[in-house]
C-alpha cells in the first residue's frame, strides 16, 4: 500500500477518537458539572441531551449539504467548528454557555463525522478500500474500549475543563494532519436542485420536537395544555412531512423501505437497543458516584470492561453472522442486554462491584454481539446504490434511541428524586446524604433499569421478526 494512503488514515482515526473521548469524558463528569453549576438531574441531562439533538436533527441535512461543497474544505471546516465549540466549552461559568458551546461542537461533529468514511472511499483505491475502513473499525473499537479509563484519569487529576482543552489541542494537530495529508477529494456532480430544502426544514423541526417531547413531559405537566400542543404539532408535521417525502423524487427519508420487514423490524429493534443500552451508559456512571462513592477513574474503568465486552463480541459477530445469518446473533445479543440491565436492578440494595463489572461487561459483550449483524440485517433488504443514505439512516435511528433512552432515564429519575415533596438538586446527592434520599435515588435507579430491561425486550423480539437471511 502507497505510504500517502496510510498517512490518510490519520487524521481519520484521531477524528473518530477525539469524539470517543468528548463522549466518555462529558458523560463521566456529569457528576462534577451538576456539582460545579448546582445542577438539577434535568438540567444536567441538558449537557448530553443538546448534542443529542443535533446529531439527531441535523445528521441527514448536512449529509446532502456536505455534497454541495469542496470535501476536504467541508471536513476540515466542520472539524474546526468543532474544536471552537470544545474550547469554549472549556471556559463556560455556567451551564447554559455550557450547553449552548457544546451543542456548536456537536455541530461541527456531525460534519466530520460524515466525511470520516468519505475521506476513505474517496482517496484509498478499491482493493484497499476494506482495509482503510478496517483500520478505521479497529481503532474506534480499541477507542471505545480505552477512552472511558483515560477519561476518568483526565477528569480525577485535571477536571473536565483540562480534558475538554486537550481535546482541543489533539483536535488542531488532526486538522493540520487533515491539511497536510488530505488530498483534494473528488467532487460528485450534483445537481442543487435536487435537494429537498423543505424536507430537511420539516426533519429539523420534527426530531427537534420530537426530543422536547420525550425530555421534559412533566416540567409543565403531562397533560397540559403545553405538552399536548407540542404532541400535536409534532403529529401534524410528521404527516406533512410523510405526504411530501412521498411526493419528492430525491427524499431525505425513503418511506416505502418500511414495506421490508427486514428493514422495518430491523430499525425497530435498533432504536430499542441503543435507548436501552444509553440508560445504562447515562444513569450509572451517575449512580457510581454520587451513591457508591466511586471516584470517575474508578467509574471509567467498569466502562472500560464494557467496551472491552463490546470489542471481543463484535470480531465474534462481524465474521460469523455471514456464515450463519443475522438473526442468532441480534438475539442472543440483545438477551444478553436484557439479563445484564435486570440482574442490575436487584444490585440496588446490596450493591457489588465486582457483580456490577460483570454485569457491565455481559451487557457490552451483548451489544457487540447484536451491534454489526443488525446494521448489516438492514442494509441487506436494499439496492447497492442506497447503501450510503441508509447507513446514514441508521446513524439517524441509533442518535433517536440513544436521545430517547437518555430522555426516559432523566424523566424517571426525577420523578422519583422529587417524590414526597423532596425536590433536591443532583449536586446534593452523594454517599452520606440522608437514608430518604439516597432510597428514593436507588428506587429511580432500579426503576429504570427495569424499564430498560422491557425496552431491551423490545428489541429482542423485533430482532426475532428480522428472519432473512443475509444476502450473500
Amino acid at each position: 500500500m502507497d505510504k500517502k494512503l496510510f498517512f490518510i488514515v490519520f487524521p481519520v482515526v484521531f477524528t473518530a477518537n477525539i469524539y470517543l473521548l468528548d463522549f466518555n469524558t462529558t458523560i463521566l463528569a456529569i457528576p462534577a458539572m451538576a456539582d460545579e453549576f448546582d445542577l438539577s438531574l434535568k438540567l444536567a441531562s441538558w449537557i448530553i441531551l443538546s448534542s443529542s439533538i443535533i446529531m439527531t436533527a441535523f445528521l441527514m441535512p448536512i449529509g446532502r449539504i456536505a455534497d454541495l461543497l469542496n470535501r476536504k474544505f467541508f471536513y476540515v471546516l466542520s472539524l474546526v467548528i468543532y474544536l471552537f465549540g470544545m474550547i469554549l466549552a472549556s471556559y463556560s461559568n455556567n451551564v447554559y454557555i455550557l450547553i449552548f458551546f457544546k451543542t456548536i461542537a456537536a455541530i461541527g461533529s456531525v460534519g466530520s463525522s460524515i466525511m470520516m468514511f468519505v475521506v476513505i472511499t474517496s482517496t484509498f483505491p478499491k482493493k484497499y478500500q476494506g482495509l482503510g475502513l478496517s483500520i478505521i473499525t479497529t481503532s474506534v473499537a480499541f477507542g471505545m474500549m480505552i477512552s472511558p479509563f483515560f477519561a476518568g484519569l483526565l477528569l480525577d487529576n485535571y477536571g473536565w475543563r483540562f480534558a475538554y482543552k486537550l481535546i482541543f489541542f489533539i483536535g488542531l494537530f488532526t486538522v493540520l494532519m487533515a491539511l497536510l495529508f488530505v488530498p483534494k477529494l473528488e467532487q460528485p456532480k450534483v445537481d442543487k436542485n435536487s435537494f429537498d430544502i423543505k424536507g430537511m426544514v420539516y426533519f429539523i423541526i420534527i426530531m427537534t420536537l420530537f426530543v422536547f417531547i420525550i425530555n421534559d413531559p412533566f416540567s409543565f405537566g403531562f397533560f397540559s395544555l403545553i405538552h399536548f400542543l407540542q404532541i400535536i404539532v409534532f403529529l401534524f408535521l410528521t404527516f406533512i412531512f410523510y405526504k411530501h417525502e412521498n411526493n419528492t423524487s430525491k427524499p431525505i427519508l425513503n418511506f416505502h423501505n418500511y414495506k421490508k420487514p427486514l428493514y422495518l423490524w430491523g430499525s425497530i429493534s435498533r432504536t430499542f437497543g441503543f435507548a436501552g443500552f444509553s440508560i445504562l451508559i447515562f444513569i450509572n456512571p451517575i449512580f457510581l458516584q454520587k451513591v457508591i462513592g466511586l471516584s470517575e477513574s474508578s467509574t471509567g474503568t467498569i466502562l472500560f470492561y464494557s467496551g472491552t465486552g463490546t470489542v471481543i463480541a463484535s470480531a465474534i459477530s462481524g465474521r460469523l453472522s455471514d456464515k450463519f445469518g443475522h438473526r442468532v446473533f441480534t438475539v442472543s445479543g440483545m438477551i444478553l442486554s436484557f439479563i445484564a440491565n435486570i440482574s442490575l436492578s436487584f444490585l440496588a440494595n446490596d450493591f457489588n462491584l465486582q457483580f456490577f463489572t460483570l454485569f457491565m461487561f455481559i451487557n457490552g459483550f451483548g451489544i457487540g454481539l447484536w451491534m454489526a449483524p443488525n446494521m448489516s440485517a438492514v442494509l441487506s433488504s436494499v439496492n447497492k446504490d442506497q447503501y450510503g443514505s441508509v447507513s446514514a439512516y441508521l446513524n439517524l435511528v441509533r442518535n433517536i434511541g440513544m436521545a430517547f433512552g437518555q430522555s426516559l432515564a432523566a424523566t424517571i429519575l426525577v420523578l422519583f428524586i422529587a417524590s414526597n415533596s423532596i425536590n433536591i438538586q443532583l449536586s446534593e446527592i452523594n454517599s452520606n446524604s440522608s437514608e430518604e434520599v439516597l432510597g428514593l435515588f436507588i428506587n429511580g435507579w432500579r426503576t429504570t433499569l427495569i424499564i430498560s430491561s422491557i425496552i431491551v425486550l423490545i428489541s429482542v423480539f423485533a430482532s426475532y421478526k428480522t428472519n432473512e437471511r443475509l444476502k450473500k
